[in-house]
């Protein structure tokens, strides 16, 4: 089997598992708009629970996952498996207790600012239950990092499906029944994640156990360790003031309006569906590979996934996000206009939608070019490339507060630095890692640029027709179904034929896909 044919098999069993991971998702998003509405405490909620995850992409999934796969990876090429394993054991029993420690700050603090400042009570309280969360993410991050370098992929999509029905449950049976008031019904929702987070951890802890880990306390490499502090501190911070990023955005959002963070949110949470569903699962894939290429010193390798990664990212989120601003008012209705989620708040989630869509494709490159950074032993490079955002989201943000642009306004302002961080992070791997940069990107992103405005104008075009045609011959739901189903399925062909036409380097795995759906009709095409 080849290393193209191994990366696709993973990258569609990733893929698989995210589906299922993310239309749990966007159920449990649903269920919390129908639930609270564009009201204070569902925004109080978002904001506890964007808290936790804070500290765990800075310390799990962010600074600490970048340091220590590339160390690893090392370790397994020269040392072999278990001193990699030896390395992890010594990594969490250096990095546990700080975690618990800042879980216990962090609720201390929570519970004297609801004191303080009862105004924020609410959000405060929220966010006292959700802290523990972090420590359980934070650990299950690391065990996910060590199952991917060994080939096992999925493990963490399954657990992030077990988080959303738990969380669903949570809220909707536990919440829905035993409590009175939307407050208490906020509290059950933090019950719900607290439990998935639990789930998060042991399923791939189960993962790791299967390929060998034990527990334990063995010899330490200092020169691995020295590698992986050296990375981590400037990692940490680039993951921090991406995080304070997000953070200031939505903290305003809130202040803005009581339904503000709620239209940003849902608005970020549909452009997120096609970045987690496929450029997650291509960056999870291709960041191992990566590594043990970097670890290897094999140079073409580099270059090939890279390109490869690359390529994957840009077929699928520039398609997406040409179709999202083409049919961005039927997706938020069809999605999200249920229980207290009106037509208004609809309309508004939309506008913001467009918005976030320009800058997706440009945040899905952001996973791949970090990775690369971070393997070149870079992570200077994505802390000065996230102060360049932090700097450019603070401006603009300010700026829309002062000229009353509202949530549309700063939701502008971060789709801005996201691009803004993308060519900064761009401009250090070409000056740090040029080797990456071998194969050239510009022709393939003009095909599919070219292929992204046809869907687009397809989609909207029979999306406007058909919709108008089946207007008063059925329901409004089935509607939006019935004619964004065709019209969006007609562009999507037309985009997929034209970038094989084109002879797009990816065909080959568009071909695959398509011939496991036409295998069911007796056809196949032609290689």
């Amino acid at each position: 089997m080849t290393e193209q044919t191994r990366q696709y098999q993973a990258m569609a069993k990733t893929a698989s598992w995210t589906m299922v991971s993310r239309v749990l998702g966007l159920f449990r998003d649903q269920l919390t708009a129908a639930v609270f509405g564009a009201s204070a405490i569902g925004s109080a909620f978002i904001f506890a629970f964007q808290i936790p995850n804070l500290f765990r992409r800075l310390l799990g999934e962010g600074a600490l996952t970048a340091a220590i796969v590339p160390v690893l990876a090392d370790k397994s090429v020269k040392d072999g498996q278990p001193a990699a394993f030896g390395f992890l054991n010594f990594v969490l029993r250096k990095v546990l207790p700080w975690m618990l420690g800042l879980t216990m700050v962090g609720v201390g603090t929570a519970l004297l600012w609801a004191l303080i400042w009862p105004a924020d009570g609410p959000a405060a309280i929220l966010t006292a239950i959700c802290m523990p969360y972090m420590p359980l993410i934070c650990v299950a991050a690391l065990f996910t990092s060590a199952v991917n370098l060994n080939g096992r992929f999925g493990l963490a999509e399954i657990a992030s499906a077990t988080l959303n029905l738990c969380m669903i449950v949570g809220l909707g049976v536990f919440g829905e029944n035993l409590a009175g008031t939307d407050m208490g019904k906020a509290v059950w929702l933090c019950v719900g994640a607290l439990v998935g987070g639990m789930f998060q951890l042991l399923i791939p802890l189960w993962g790791l156990r299967r390929e060998g880990w034990r527990p334990g306390i063995t010899h330490v490499d200092e020169n691995a360790w020295k590698t992986l502090s050296i990375a981590f501190l400037p990692a940490a911070l680039g993951a921090g003031v991406q995080q304070i990023n997000v953070l200031v955005s939505r903290a305003l959002a809130i202040k803005e309006s009581d339904a503000g963070l709620m239209y940003y949110y849902v608005a970020n949470r549909i452009v997120e569906l096609p970045i987690g569903l496929f450029s997650a699962s291509i960056a999870v894939v291709i960041f191992p590979a990566l590594a043990t290429a970097f670890a290897s010193r094999d140079v073409p390798a580099l270059a090939r996934n890279y390109g490869r990664g690359m390529r994957l990212v840009l077929a699928i989120n520039v398609g997406a996000a040409f179709g999202l601003i083409a049919l961005a008012v039927p997706i938020v209705q069809l999605l999200f206009n249920y229980g207290n989620f009106g037509t208004g708040d609809c309309v508004n989630t939309s506008r913001l939608l467009v918005i976030f869509a320009f800058a997706m494709p440009f945040y899905a490159m952001i996973s791949i070019v970090t990775r690369a950074l971070n393997v070149a032993g870079q992570t200077k490079a994505t802390l000065i490339a996230a102060l360049h955002a932090l700097a450019v989201n603070a401006t603009g943000s300010v700026v829309a507060v002062w000229m009353n642009q509202g949530v549309e306004g700063l939701a502008w302002a971060n789709a801005v630095s996201t691009l803004w961080q993308y060519f900064v992070l761009r401009h250090y791997l070409k000056k740090h890692a040029p080797e990456f940069l071998a194969e050239s990107l510009l022709k393939p992103a003009l095909q599919v640029i070219v292929g992204s405005l046809l869907l687009a104008v397809v989609a909207f075009q029979g999306y406007a027709f058909l919709h108008n045609v089946l207007y008063g011959h059925l329901n409004e739901k089935i509607n939006l179904v019935v004619s964004m189903g065709l019209a969006g399925g007609a562009g999507m062909a037309v985009y997929a034929v034209l970038l094989d036409k084109l002879g797009y380097p990816e065909r080959d795995l568009l071909r695959g896909y398509a011939n496991k759906v036409l295998r069911l009709f007796g056809l196949q095409l032609r290689a």
